[in-house]
């Protein structure tokens, strides 16, 4: 359990690192990959759903900047 909550800790603090354009990016292709990827286990295709989530949220993500620690 240790080794899964150490490579947990160094993955976030991996993602904190990135500049916020690359945290934007990096939110929207996992978006978008995700919604495409549920589209292809449901049988569905979600193409363009899957690309529109991933550009909204990767310009929610750059333009709100919500993992930004005050």
């Amino acid at each position: 359990m240790g080794d899964v909550r150490q490579l947990y800790h160094r993955l976030d603090d991996w993602v904190r690192d990135r500049s916020r354009p690359e945290y934007a990016l990096l939110v929207g292709s996992a978006s978008a990959v995700a919604v495409f990827a549920t589209g292809v286990v449901m049988g569905e295709a979600m193409a363009f759903e899957a690309a529109a989530m991933g550009v909204s949220m990767a310009v929610f993500h750059y333009a709100f900047n919500p993992h930004h620690e005050r």
